[in-house]
Protein backbone atom coordinates (compact mmCIF):
# COMPACT_ATOMS: atom_id res chain seq x y z
CA UNK A 1 0.00 0.00 0.00
CA UNK A 2 1.28 3.42 -0.91
CA UNK A 3 -0.15 6.17 1.32
CA UNK A 4 -0.01 9.92 0.81
CA UNK A 5 -1.85 12.63 2.66
CA UNK A 6 -2.37 16.34 2.76
CA UNK A 7 -3.82 18.40 5.58
CA UNK A 8 -5.24 21.89 5.24
CA UNK A 9 -5.47 24.63 7.81
CA UNK A 10 -8.62 24.84 9.87
CA UNK A 11 -10.37 27.65 11.73
CA UNK A 12 -9.89 28.05 15.45
CA UNK A 13 -12.34 25.98 17.45
CA UNK A 14 -12.44 23.10 14.93
CA UNK A 15 -10.65 19.78 14.75
CA UNK A 16 -10.24 16.89 12.34
CA UNK A 17 -12.29 13.74 12.82
CA UNK A 18 -9.47 11.27 12.22
CA UNK A 19 -5.69 11.24 12.27
CA UNK A 20 -3.89 9.80 9.24
CA UNK A 21 -2.25 7.16 11.46
CA UNK A 22 -5.67 5.76 12.47
CA UNK A 23 -6.67 5.37 8.83
CA UNK A 24 -3.33 3.84 7.81
CA UNK A 25 -3.50 1.33 10.67
CA UNK A 26 -7.01 0.20 9.70
CA UNK A 27 -6.14 -0.12 5.99
CA UNK A 28 -2.90 -1.96 6.78
CA UNK A 29 -4.67 -4.45 9.06
CA UNK A 30 -7.16 -5.07 6.26
CA UNK A 31 -4.33 -5.70 3.75
CA UNK A 32 -5.58 -3.07 1.32
CA UNK A 33 -2.86 -3.01 -1.30
CA UNK A 34 -3.83 -0.08 -3.49
CA UNK A 35 -2.66 3.53 -3.55
CA UNK A 36 -4.38 5.60 -0.84
CA UNK A 37 -4.55 9.39 -0.87
CA UNK A 38 -6.02 11.15 2.17
CA UNK A 39 -7.14 14.77 2.09
CA UNK A 40 -8.06 16.41 5.37
CA UNK A 41 -9.69 19.78 4.83
CA UNK A 42 -12.22 22.15 6.33
CA UNK A 43 -15.62 22.17 4.64
CA UNK A 44 -19.02 20.55 4.82
CA UNK A 45 -17.77 17.01 4.12
CA UNK A 46 -17.06 14.89 7.17
CA UNK A 47 -15.90 11.53 5.80
CA UNK A 48 -16.21 10.05 2.34
CA UNK A 49 -14.16 8.07 -0.13
CA UNK A 50 -13.88 7.40 -3.83
CA UNK A 51 -12.35 4.43 -5.64
CA UNK A 52 -10.81 5.02 -9.05
CA UNK A 53 -9.71 2.18 -11.31
CA UNK A 54 -6.63 2.46 -13.51
CA UNK A 55 -7.07 4.60 -16.62
CA UNK A 56 -4.98 6.00 -19.47
CA UNK A 57 -3.38 8.64 -17.24
CA UNK A 58 -2.89 6.67 -14.01
CA UNK A 59 -2.03 3.00 -14.31
CA UNK A 60 -2.96 1.89 -10.80
CA UNK A 61 -6.04 1.71 -8.57
CA UNK A 62 -6.58 4.54 -6.10
CA UNK A 63 -8.63 5.19 -3.02
CA UNK A 64 -9.17 8.89 -2.36
CA UNK A 65 -10.38 9.57 1.20
CA UNK A 66 -11.67 12.92 2.43
CA UNK A 67 -11.90 13.67 6.13
CA UNK A 68 -13.35 16.93 7.37
CA UNK A 69 -13.59 18.99 10.49
CA UNK A 70 -16.14 19.64 13.18
CA UNK A 71 -16.53 22.24 15.87
CA UNK A 72 -14.82 21.17 19.09
CA UNK A 73 -18.03 20.55 21.05
CA UNK A 74 -19.16 17.98 18.44
CA UNK A 75 -15.81 16.23 18.01
CA UNK A 76 -15.99 13.53 20.72
CA UNK A 77 -19.18 11.97 19.35
CA UNK A 78 -18.18 12.39 15.69
CA UNK A 79 -14.75 10.89 16.33
CA UNK A 80 -16.36 7.94 18.06
CA UNK A 81 -18.71 7.40 15.12
CA UNK A 82 -15.87 7.81 12.63
CA UNK A 83 -13.71 5.19 14.40
CA UNK A 84 -16.40 2.70 15.40
CA UNK A 85 -18.83 2.93 12.46
CA UNK A 86 -17.51 4.82 9.45
CA UNK A 87 -13.95 3.48 9.30
CA UNK A 88 -15.06 -0.18 9.52
CA UNK A 89 -17.64 0.59 6.80
CA UNK A 90 -14.86 2.02 4.62
CA UNK A 91 -12.75 -1.10 5.14
CA UNK A 92 -15.66 -3.41 4.24
CA UNK A 93 -16.51 -1.30 1.17
CA UNK A 94 -13.00 -1.10 -0.30
CA UNK A 95 -12.26 -4.73 0.63
CA UNK A 96 -15.34 -5.82 -1.32
CA UNK A 97 -14.22 -3.82 -4.35
CA UNK A 98 -10.64 -5.09 -4.46
CA UNK A 99 -11.80 -8.66 -3.84
CA UNK A 100 -13.50 -8.58 -7.25
CA UNK A 101 -11.75 -9.96 -10.31
CA UNK A 102 -9.65 -7.30 -12.05
CA UNK A 103 -11.90 -7.64 -15.11
CA UNK A 104 -15.18 -7.18 -13.21
CA UNK A 105 -17.45 -4.25 -13.97
CA UNK A 106 -17.36 -3.21 -10.31
CA UNK A 107 -13.59 -2.95 -10.25
CA UNK A 108 -13.45 -1.09 -13.56
CA UNK A 109 -15.91 1.59 -12.53
CA UNK A 110 -15.52 4.61 -10.29
CA UNK A 111 -17.20 4.05 -6.91
CA UNK A 112 -18.04 6.49 -4.14
CA UNK A 113 -19.23 6.15 -0.54
CA UNK A 114 -20.39 8.73 1.99
CA UNK A 115 -19.39 7.44 5.41
CA UNK A 116 -20.69 10.33 7.54
CA UNK A 117 -23.20 12.91 6.32
CA UNK A 118 -21.99 16.44 5.61
CA UNK A 119 -22.21 18.87 8.48
CA UNK A 120 -24.70 21.72 8.38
Amino acid sequence: MEFTSETGKIPKGYGYLLKPSVIVEALTKANIGIHIHLVRSHGRRLFDARYWPPNGDVLYERLHIKVGTAIERDLPELRRRAKEEALPALIRWISDIVAQDLRSVIRHGEQEIQLLPPRN
